[in-house]
């Protein structure tokens, strides 16, 4: 009798377990909706750059409340399942403390893309996206990646890094123009200005930084202005050192200082804006050569990123339209063209890009 109960419970245990795996359709929709949330953390940037910079104002914060609701609502999704989704519950232990990892950084992000969102904005929340978007989009990816492995086997012609791949397209997508939005806002330099505003050993230690920053100094340039700061920064100290301690070499040496202090600060906000900008550049420059691979790779296959040449023709011609406008959109992104009439452009090149690679991942997640 014993034995009996023992094989039931087993039988039925056996049975939960087998219950709790998701099926191919919800897989290819979990490895979709995740990698989705990569695509929003970008775009809600995107579009509280473009609120604050004034284009298209009333129809961008719209869009930014719609992206803000979907990354909330499928974020708790992926956690604990949504049936209008189609997505299960995620069991896994290691996925599940990274979605939590996300959901503290989303906490810290939400409330700044909210301001924007309903129209009060300043530079403080733009900082606030400009420094945090990029740590969620990683902690997002992990995440994506994560699914990807623990499926791989599960769908067919290396379904999971397709749709993962196609996927990341999405994202690139609206990356890219969210760093064309940065490099024309002209934001200060988020790595230093919060060390130049807290006084004592502020200029030596900026300057330090700045000066073991390899790719800043490898410009000769900047090079040159950083050892003109620094000569300024001696100079400084020398005041110090000669300052007669009267009341009235004290007077002069604080409003030389100040003088010194306004001079100081403003060449280093410069070069360390100069420094973000062209890091910005080359950010710009990686997502470009990423997206075109993936591209090809996706059109003609590709052995080294996994993906295999579909015979699918509604996928090939949704790919070939995708890449007739991305030939345009890249004009753009190599010449860094932000000027008004190439940000125009490219907002409007990288929705359409959106929605038919939306529509390639789709195709995708339906094939497998």
């Amino acid at each position: 009798m014993r034995n009996r109960v023992k094989i039931l419970l087993i039988v039925i245990f056996s049975t939960l377990l087998l219950e709790a795996q998701p099926t191919e359709k919800e897989i290819a929709t979990i490895i979709n909706l995740a990698g989705k949330q990569r695509m929003l953390t970008q775009k809600m940037s995107k579009e509280a750059l473009l609120v604050a910079k004034g284009i298209d104002r009333e129809k961008n914060q719209e869009e930014l409340k719609k992206s803000i609701s979907l990354f909330d609502t499928t974020l708790y999704a992926l956690l604990d399942g949504n049936r209008s989704l189609n997505l299960p519950k995620t069991d896994d232990k290691s996925i599940r403390g990274h979605i939590q990892k996300v959901d503290k950084l989303w906490i810290t992000f939400k409330p700044f893309v909210d301001k924007i969102a309903q129209g009060h904005y300043n530079r403080t929340s733009l900082k606030a996206i400009e420094m945090g978007n990029m740590p969620l989009l990683s902690t997002m990816n992990s995440v994506v990646k994560m699914y990807e492995q623990k499926y791989s086997s599960n769908l067919k012609q290396n379904g999971a890094t397709t749709i993962n791949l196609a996927g990341k397209e999405r994202m690139l997508s609206q990356k890219m123009t969210k760093e064309l939005l940065l490099i024309s806002h002209h934001l200060e330099s988020h790595s230093y200005i919060n060390s130049l505003k807290k006084g004592g050993t502020f200029f030596k230690d900026t300057l330090v930084e700045l000066m073991q920053d390899k790719e800043a100094m490898s410009n000769p340039d900047t090079a040159k202005e950083l050892k003109e700061i620094t000569k300024l920064w001696k100079k400084y100290q020398q005041d110090i050192a000669n300052t007669e301690l009267s009341k009235e070499g004290i007077r002069v040496f604080n409003k030389k200082e100040k003088i010194f202090i306004k001079n100081m600060t403003s060449k280093l906000i410069l070069v360390a804006t100069k420094i973000d900008k062209k890091r910005y550049q080359n950010e710009l420059k990686k997502s470009s050569k990423e997206f075109d691979d993936i591209l090809n790779g996706l059109i003609n296959g590709d052995s080294k990123l996994g993906l295999i040449k579909t015979k699918n023709k509604s996928i090939q011609n949704e790919l070939s339209t995708i890449a007739k406008y991305w030939s345009k959109y890249k004009k753009i992104i190599d010449t860094i063209d932000i000027s008004n009439k190439g940000l125009e452009k490219a907002m409007k090149l990288n929705l359409i890009i959106l929605k038919s690679m939306d529509k390639v991942v789709k195709l995708y997640e339906l094939n497998s």
